[in-house]
């Protein structure tokens, strides 16, 4: 590959100053305009995410929670993803994939809900999605699309590595670890959910845009090809590059930014904003619709700018072609013409980027002072990065008591992967605020949904008997891993006999424990009640106390045994004296 920008360097000057203004090519360039170029043409598949670390149900009837239904739109004829998807189909393209957009395609597939605001972390206060159908049509048409062609896959909701890279502390590794431990499973259900193989290790920073603390991140996370647009690259004259050595190197694979810039500038026809009510009834106002987000009407190019894309194409001098994250279906459209155009002229043979990176040579990412600075102002600062690694503490408070912690485990990863996702990037700041605190609210409230029922008072006898205490678990699925402690502030008057009791409780259910108690003396004691995690021994929630009365035999009951005992006196008297009577009588 060295030598691929020399090659193809007249084509750069026939695009910006004419063909005329060229000087006579001598015959070794007259062989050489007969190669058809090469390069990788990159086909993103990448959204800002929507499905939260919530679900209503629990098991294989669990629904996933969507903060909104944006992705059904996206979905939907018309919408941009199924324009992308439609106009890569049957073109030699390399399919760049977020993992998170196949998996929440999936998931919505099979039904989901939406969140009917952004107050609520409650799985209950949801309505249900409209995009089931447009889901499973768009993977149908996905498959067909990527079968027989090369397959990427990004970091999981691909992670946006310069705000990582750029914050470095005990919460990026942690974060970072989040990322990386999603890597092969995640890889492993996109190849179910597609029918083919993938290949992992591709990395995109934004922009194109390396210094060595992006790429240190990115081999950290098992990236072994980056995107690069030159910046902070050396050498940048247009050859793959070779950064680092031996288990940490990678090749950074140059392309073209005014390509690029040129296919972002292409926008979709803006949609309707009247909303389109669900069939069922069941949608939320505050989620668009499919019909909301999208016309029907396939978005096209005009054919000036078909030409205009053509002409930057022939231009080319990099290994790869790479449009923007948010590809537009009108720059799909366009760059799916432009293709068919330089393949049915013989100027283009795409290749993939398996072999985009033949000869490359060495090089070196720049310092991370040299990273541009306008690009720094739209990273995730250390606050909302934070915020995130913060989530790890919550979700490990809850799964010291969750019987089986691994589903949720795997759906907070992923959420908080989410939350660090390069879309964030053309969002307002707090949409990812909003997003992320979902997930924390939503662990927050899982925590305190585990709770000991409020008691006031409990009369005993004197003696042994049993107090009732409940664990009322608001939970989706079976709590362990707890015991009941129980204390009495005067064990003279009122002894606890299980001043320690196992406890657990299946899903959306309450469980009442028998605590054992001795009375000794009238008057009146206080009972303290507190969960404890088994794992740990630390306190689970509130303390709940109650108040207990000790009584002896009420006065009552000894009137009514009383009562039954001089009738019973009465009756003997009676009986003897009918007896003598009788023996009178007969003597």
């Amino acid at each position: 590959m060295a030598g691929y920008g020399a090659a193809r360097a007249w084509f750069v000057t026939a695009a910006v100053v004419g063909v005329s203004a060229l000087p006579c090519a001598g015959p070794e360039a007259a062989a050489a305009d007969d190669d058809p170029a090469r390069p990788a043409v990159v086909w993103p598949v990448t959204a800002t995410p929507h499905m939260t670390a919530a679900a209503l149900g629990s098991g294989a009837n669990a629904k996933p929670v969507f903060d909104d239904d944006s992705l059904a739109g996206l979905f939907a004829p018309g919408g941009r993803l199924r324009e992308v998807v439609e106009a890569g189909r049957d073109r030699d393209v390399s399919w760049v994939l977020d993992p998170d957009v196949m998996i929440a395609a999936q998931e919505m597939s099979t039904g989901y809900r939406v969140a009917k605001n952004t107050d609520s972390s409650s799985p209950q206060d949801t309505t249900e999605g409209t995009g089931q159908g447009a889901a499973r049509a768009w993977l149908s048409e996905l498959r067909e699309a990527v079968e027989g062609r090369e397959v990427w896959l990004l970091p999981y909701a691909d992670t946006d590595l310069a705000s990582l890279a750029h914050h470095p502390g005990s919460d990026t590794e942690d974060l970072t670890d989040v990322v990386a431990g999603l890597a092969a499973e995640t890889r492993k259900r996109v190849e179910r959910i597609l029918g083919t193989d993938t290949r992992a290790g591709l990395g995109w920073p934004v922009d194109g845009a390396l210094d060595s603390s992006v790429t240190a991140l990115g081999a950290k996370l098992g990236v072994t090809r980056v995107l690069a647009s030159g910046q902070g690259l050396t050498p940048a004259d247009g050859d793959p590059v070779t950064l680092g050595s031996g288990g940490d190197a990678m090749t950074a694979l140059p392309y073209e930014a005014d390509l690029t810039t040129a296919l972002a500038r292409l926008k979709d026809r803006q949609p309707s904003a009247t909303p389109t009510p669900s069939a069922s009834g069941s949608g939320s106002p505050s989620s668009p619709t499919p019909s909301d987000s999208a016309s029907a009407t396939p978005d096209t190019a005009d054919k000036s700018t078909v030409e205009h894309i053509t002409a930057l194409l022939k231009a080319n001098a990099r290994p790869v072609v790479v449009p923007p994250r948010d590809l537009s279906g009108t720059a799909a459209d366009a760059l799916g013409s432009a293709i068919d155009a330089g393949t049915k002229d013989g100027w283009l043979e795409p290749g993939d980027i398996r072999s985009a990176d033949d000869d490359p040579v060495d090089g070196e990412a720049g310092a991370p002072a040299s990273y541009p600075s306008r690009l720094r102002a739209g990273e995730l600062g250390e606050e909302r990065l934070t915020a995130a690694a913060g989530d790890l503490d919550e979700l490990a408070t809850l799964s010291k008591v969750l019987a089986d912690p691994d589903a949720t485990t795997d759906s907070v990863h992923a959420a908080m992967a989410r939350a660090l996702a390069t879309a964030w990037r053309a969002e307002e700041d707090a949409a990812q605020r909003t997003f992320q605190k979902r997930t924390t609210n939503f662990l927050r409230t899982s925590v305190k949904s585990l709770r000991l029922v409020p008691k006031t008072t409990v009369t005993v006898t004197s003696g042994d008997a049993s107090i009732p205490v409940t664990v009322d678990n608001a939970l989706q699925q079976e709590v362990s891993g707890l015991e009941l402690r129980v204390t009495s502030s005067d064990s003279e008057r009122l002894r606890v006999n299980d001043d320690e009791v196992s406890v657990s409780a299946e899903g959306s259910a309450t469980h009442t424990s028998q605590i054992e108690v001795t009375a000794k003396a009238n008057g009146k004691a206080r009972l303290t009640a507190q969960l404890y995690t088994t794992s740990d021994g630390k306190p689970w929630g509130e303390e709940m106390t109650f108040e207990v009365d000790v009584t002896s035999v009420s006065s009552g009951a000894i009137a009514v045994v009383a009562a039954g005992l001089g009738l019973i006196a009465l009756a003997a008297v009676f009986r003897m004296r009918r007896v003598r009577r009788r023996n009178g009588d007969g003597g």
